[in-house]
This record gives C-alpha cells, sequence and structure tokens, in this order.
C-alpha cells in the first residue's frame, strides 16, 4: 500500500500556509481605512481653517487699503475685485474712488453696489448708491435713488450723526424730488443731532439753507414725535428723576 503520510502532510503544511493570506489582506484593509481616515481629517481641517484665514486675509488687505496714499489707491482700483467676498473691502474701495484727485464714480458704483449686495444692512454705501445714482441720472434724484436713500434710513435710523447730517442735507438739497414719507422720517432722525455731538452749527445752516428754498424747517422739525427731547435728558429731567427716587 501506498505510504500518504507525507502527501496528507505537504496537504496539511500547505493549508497552514496559505491560510495567513486573509489576515494580511484584512490588515492592510485596517492601514488603508486608517489612511483615508486621517487624509478625512486633514481635507475636513483644511475645509474649517481656509474660510478663516481667507477672511484673515481679506481683513489684512482692508486695513492696508485704509491707510493707501493716492498711487496705492489707484492701483488697487485697477485690480478684478469683482468677486470679493468682503463688504469692508468693497466699501472701502467705493470710498477711496471718491476721494481720488480725479473722482472715479464709475469703481464707486460697482463696489457700493457690490457692498450692499454682499451686505445690505451698509447704510454707508447705500447713501453712497442714492448720490451716485443722481449722478448718473445728470444729476437728478431717481427711483433707484429715493430706493437706495430709503434703504439706508432703514439700515441706520440713528447710529451714526454723519450720516444723519449727510441724508437730512440731501433732503433739502434734492427736497422737490422727495417724497413726503422720507422728508419727515429724514427730520425724525435728524431730531437727534440736537441732543447728540456739536451739531448746533450744522442745523443753523440746514434751517437757512431751507427758509432760501421755501421748506418750512421749522414746521417739519415741530412736527417730529421722537421719544426723547432735549428736555427730557437735560437739569430737568435728572432733578425729576432724582425726585422720584427720593420721594417726600
Amino acid at each position: 500500500m501506498a505510504d500518504t503520510t507525507s502527501f496528507e502532510g505537504i496537504i496539511v503544511q500547505s493549508s497552514v500556509t496559505a491560510a495567513p493570506k486573509p489576515a494580511r489582506v484584512k490588515s492592510r484593509a485596517k492601514r488603508a481605512v486608517g489612511v483615508f481616515a486621517w487624509i478625512g481629517l486633514m481635507a475636513l481641517g483644511v475645509a474649517v481653517i481656509a474660510p478663516i484665514s481667507h477672511f484673515t486675509l481679506m481683513e489684512a488687505q482692508t486695513v492696508v487699503l485704509q491707510h493707501a496714499d493716492d498711487a496705492a489707491a489707484e492701483q488697487a482700483l485697477k485690480l478684478d475685485w469683482s468677486q470679493s467676498r468682503s463688504p469692508d473691502y468693497m466699501e472701502t474701495l467705493s470710498e477711496l474712488a471718491m476721494q481720488m484727485p480725479v473722482v472715479d464714480t464709475g469703481s464707486a458704483y460697482v463696489a457700493a453696489s457690490r457692498t450692499v449686495e454682499l451686505d445690505p444692512s451698509r447704510a454707508f454705501a447705500w447713501a453712497q448708491l442714492a448720490q451716485l445714482e443722481a449722478r448718473r441720472a445728470s444729476g437728478k434724484v431717481n427711483k433707484a435713488s429715493l430706493e437706495a436713500l430709503s434703504k439706508s434710513m432703514d439700515a441706520c435710523p440713528l447710529c451714526s450723526d454723519e450720516l444723519i447730517s449727510w441724508r437730512l442735507n440731501f433732503v433739502l438739497a434734492n427736497w422737490g424730488a422727495i417724497p413726503e414719507a422720507l422728508r419727515r422720517k429724514a427730520f425724525e432722525h435728524a431730531d437727534l443731532l440736537r441732543w447728540v455731538g456739536p451739531n448746533t452749527e450744522f442745523l443753523a445752516e440746514m434751517r437757512i439753507k431751507a427758509d432760501q428754498n421755501g421748506i418750512p424747517f421749522d414746521t417739519y422739525r415741530a412736527a417730529v414725535n421722537t421719544p426723547a427731547r432735549t428736555w427730557d435728558i437735560g437739569p430737568a429731567s435728572e432733578a425729576k428723576a432724582a425726585k422720584a427716587d427720593h420721594p417726600a
């Protein structure tokens, strides 16, 4: 009879030798999963950091632009910034364009439009658009100009006495083209100027301008209904508050 022990041993040995192959495949699969997981984490980190880095870069560019001289500002205006995602940068560009030795109203208009597209709450940019829209219409206040003025008022009713002053002056200068609702709103906002900052001289100038153009300045001013008046924050109001705190 043939001796089959060695053959069986070969078969068994072959089986034992072949067995570890799935384990090696599994180990490689684990390593692959680990590599892909690491790549995924790195990609996630880049996705998180990239917007922050971009924002930081745009903020830095805005600061540099704010301190730029005329030559540097002119160079910045020549760049392709139409796809910028920074309203701060675009608003700064718009303002610089209007401050150049030769005013660049075209760039100012595009930059201001891009500013409010990115951030509709930019009251200064809306005010600039109100002015630029009138310029584009040969100095006449049109529908687009009025819309921009209204959005400026809505975005910042009382947040800046400088902006309030500009809007009152703009309304008085274009009185015939300003709807009644915007006239009253401009005076309502301007009531703040009576008790915030050194605006007495400005209001006196606006009154003279209004009188010269037949605008009933005092009538509109008297009709203003605001929650605070000069006498509400003066010595009389303080005495009244003290009396309320310490009744007799």
